[in-house]
């Protein structure tokens, strides 16, 4: 059969792109006598087109194929659940068939793969969330009142069978109380903020007014109520300064995260885990306290000290008094200038004297300029674009601002007798020096042990390292490394060769029994990219070093019951770690109280899923996972406009969606009567089931080594992977096939229809993704809740809340 050259896709696409495009497209190849060999290439062609890998599976494609050529077949996905949904093959047996049965289908009766062996983990099926939502005691269609109910999501299918007389009504379920576990929640850190500038406004303006009414009652005579203000401005600056080193002390917030009590967790891990916040909150305050700061001194205390003579300020001023109002008196006469008491001919004639001939007025600019530079290099735009320098002066800030701090605070003018920085913030900078020496002492002391096992680069652009994919398997540290179920922690990565002072944080990706410390890390960045070039083109794998882990939202997942967790791109990556936990935890049988857990991962390129495919190798391997854990996979690339084989494809999918889908619904009714189904199955359709017509297609998990996928990855081993390595980049793949849906999900749909179905407990919603998402999930479990109300309310039943969690870094 000859070949279909570049000038026939031509001619076709002139065509096609003209007028009924899929008719005439499929009029054209048949002219053409296309072969189904010819048909399966154009469109694996036109897959790679949208994001997919290289040789998709020929079972994927198959269905595809045989619409191109003018008939409907159900997709081999679809004919494998239906397949497996027999109530046989789920869980019951049929006397005398036992021993019949195979080793897959007894597995999920018992839990228990090949693999496994005698002494493998045993795991018992239980009614889960596939019972509990879409599972009925149907019997030829006549619903009793005793009868268990289907989901509410069911009935949209059902409407067509059903006659209108008969309705599911919901049977109410065991309420358990939800776990009081972790929480990080948007409402709450407006509550912390909003409680940190009321708490630190109303303790200095008490501070103020002590100090002006009680300490120093002649300071208001001499420089009026600006005064006030000025002290005001002053001790606020120096608690958001604590508070500024506080909120960047990761390694104290990592030890506080696992040692808070029981009562009222939810609220001091929202705390511990919003540091980056609070840092950005307390820079925005020193801005605002300083500007107060200095205006009470330029409007009251400088037209003061200009206008009084000298034994009038002698009398005024603490370190020139024999008994001063100090709480504790330090001599550091050596630091003041001009000399305190006053002399005449030291004292400032003018505002320019006042401002650069004295420590206050000096060190108070030097202040102010230190200032305005972090304020600039620290905005988002300007660390896009140049890092380094952003992150140099940053650390220049770091000690030159407290060291200003305490020269500008030594006159002991009208003050305490010590400078406030160091009542104030002097333990938050000892605690932030420990996180700084601890990083030191992995570099330099344990630093040699940390070695990268393992790199698989998906290339970028223009097979680059623009746009590159890295994953990096690493060994652990052997010091001052805490890694014990506490998935979904972060970590920073310097690469010493390319720059020593850059720490980048990423995710840790790995689970809590894995031998490696793992990542996924994209190459946007002139970072990032570095690593990705340095790992493709050098001769031996890069040095890096290793700073963590840290806390992190994904933690407190492990102790909810209804979890949903939704990530962007490779912001799946701390939902990962997560999965990788909680698949170990499940298998091994140890004691958890997740009830259900659902995983969605939105990417503009399929390829992304491959780096999860061990994870997804043991989820479709145990059917007791399959009953927890349900994987949504959402594609969300554009194809080409006007590309023959991009619009075949695309165009393939979308009508074989549609005989899926008839097959589907009219099998979906004949699987409510089954009253013992135990697990959905991988290939499960739950965007149809929610009533949804998304496009999706059914792909098998290719490992990276599978035939087609090795081909847009380049994986580099150093030479003590044997011994360390997580995974295993060979092996079979899996039969079993799993949808991927074209689109975003719909998550009210989706998150309305969990809630409904498990109304006695809470369901939080894991984020990490760009603000646009945390947007739109937040507005949606808005809407969920105050239905919730609303039918709680109405049934007088426990109010069902719907929390928000998502990931911040810094």
């Amino acid at each position: 059969m000859p070949e279909l050259d570049d000038l026939a896709v031509q001619e076709i696409s002139q065509l096609v792109f003209q007028d009924d495009r899929w008719q005439t497209a499929q009029q054209q190849l048949q002219m053409r006598a296309l072969s189904r060999e010819q048909a399966l290439k154009m469109l694996q062609e036109g897959a790679e087109m949208y994001g997919f890998w290289p040789d998709l599976a020929r079972e994927t494609l198959e269905s595809l194929v045989t619409q191109l050529m003018g008939s409907d077949v159900p997709s081999l996905g679809l004919q494998q659940w239906i397949t497996a949904s027999d109530v046989h093959q789920l869980g019951s047996v049929v006397p005398g068939e036992q021993k019949a049965k195979s080793g897959s289908q007894a597995s999920i009766k018992t839990g228990r793969t090949s693999e496994d062996g005698p002494e493998g983990p045993e795991m018992r099926a239980m009614r889960t969330f596939a019972t509990s939502r879409f599972s009925a005691d149907l019997v030829a269609l006549d619903i009793t009142e005793s009868s268990p109910t289907g989901g509410v999501e069911v009935q949209r299918f059902l409407q067509e069978k059903l006659p209108k007389g008969n309705t599911m009504a919901m049977k109410p379920r065991e309420t358990t109380l939800d776990w009081k576990g972790h929480m990080v929640s948007p409402n709450y850190f407006r509550v912390i903020n909003a409680s940190i500038h009321v708490v630190v406004f109303v303790g200095c303006a008490a501070y103020a007014l002590d100090l002006v009414t009680n300490k120093y009652p002649q300071a208001n005579l001499m420089f009026s109520w600006p005064i006030f203000f000025a002290r005001l401005g002053g001790m606020a600056t120096a608690v958001w300064t604590a508070l500024l080193f506080l909120s960047m002390a990761r390694s104290i917030l990592t030890i506080c995260s696992r040692c808070l009590p029981r009562r009222g967790r939810s609220f001091w891990f929202t705390f511990l885990d919003c540091h980056k916040d609070l840092h950005i909150e307390a820079g925005k305050a020193l801005v605002f306290y300083s500007a107060i700061h200095i205006v009470g001194h330029c409007i009251g205390t400088v037209p003061g000290v200009l206008q009084k003579d000298v034994a009038e300020l002698n009398q005024l001023l603490g370190c020139a008094q024999e008994d001063p109002p100090y709480l504790l008196h330090w001599d550091l006469s050596i630091f003041h200038w001009p000399s305190c008491p006053l002399k005449e001919a030291d004292k400032p004639m003018t505002f320019t004297e006042a401002l650069f001939l004295t420590m206050p007025g000096l060190t108070g600019f030097f202040l102010v300029v230190v200032l305005a530079v972090v304020a600039v290099t620290s905005r988002h735009k300007f660390r896009a674009r140049s890092f380094e320098c952003f992150w140099n002066l940053h650390n220049l800030a770091i000690i030159l601002w407290p060291l200003l701090l305490f020269l500008h605070g030594s006159q002991g003018w009208i003050g305490i007798g010590i400078p406030l920085v160091i009542v104030v913030c002097g333990l938050p900078m000892l605690l932030y020096t420990a996180t700084r020496v601890a990083r030191l002492f992995r570099y330099y002391c344990a630093g040699r042990s940390v070695k990268i096992l393992r790199a698989v680069v998906r290339l970028g652009k223009d097979e680059g390292p623009e746009g590159s994919l890295v994953q990096l398997e690493v060994t652990k540290p052997m010091c001052l490394w805490s890694w014990k179920r506490n998935a979904g922690m972060y970590a920073y990565i310097c690469l010493p060769d390319y720059s020593k002072l850059q720490w980048h944080p990423f995710t840790i990706t790995s689970g809590y029994d894995d031998e490696t410390v793992n990542f996924l890390i994209a190459g946007i960045g002139d970072w990032t990219q570095e690593l990705a070039s340095r790992c493709l083109n050098g001769t031996r794998l890069p040095r890096l070093a290793l700073d963590g882990p840290f806390s992190a939202p994904t933690q407190s997942a492990l102790d909810k019951r209804v979890l949903i967790a939704v990530g962007a791109g490779v912001g799946v990556t701390p939902f990962i770690s997560l999965l990788s936990t909680l698949v170990s935890e499940l298998v091994s049988e140890t004691k958890h109280g997740l009830v259900e857990a659902h995983f969605y991962w939105i990417s503009r390129e399929p390829t992304e899923f491959i780096f999860a495919w061990n994870i997804l190798q043991k989820w479709l391997k145990h059917p007791i996972l399959q009953s927890k854990i349900f994987i949504h996979l959402y594609c969300t690339a554009k194809g080409p406009t006007q590309n023959l084989k991009g619009f075949l494809f695309r165009e393939a999918v979308r009508r074989q969606c549609i005989v899926d889908r008839k097959h589907f619904k009219s099998h979906l009714t004949d699987w409510l009567k089954q009253n013992e189904v135990q697990s959905l199955g991988p290939q499960f359709p739950w965007a149809w089931a929610e009533g949804g017509s998304e496009d999706l297609i059914w792909v098998k998990c290719q490992s990276l080594e599978s035939e087609g996928v090795a081909a847009a990855f380049k994986t580099i081993h150093s030479e003590q992977s044997s011994r360390y390595s997580t995974t295993s980049l060979g092996g079979e793949d899996c039969a079993e096939m799993f949808p991927v849906c074209f689109g975003r999900p719909h998550f009210k749909r989706d998150i309305a229809s969990i809630g409904k179905a498990r109304p006695g407990m809470n369901i939080h919603v894991y984020i990490c993704g760009n603000d646009g998402l945390v947007g739109d999930l937040q507005s949606v479990c808005n809407s969920c809740a105050q239905e919730a109300l609303a039918r709680s309310r109405q049934n007088r039943t426990a109010l069902q809340k719907y929390l928000v969690h998502y990931e911040r870094f810094g």
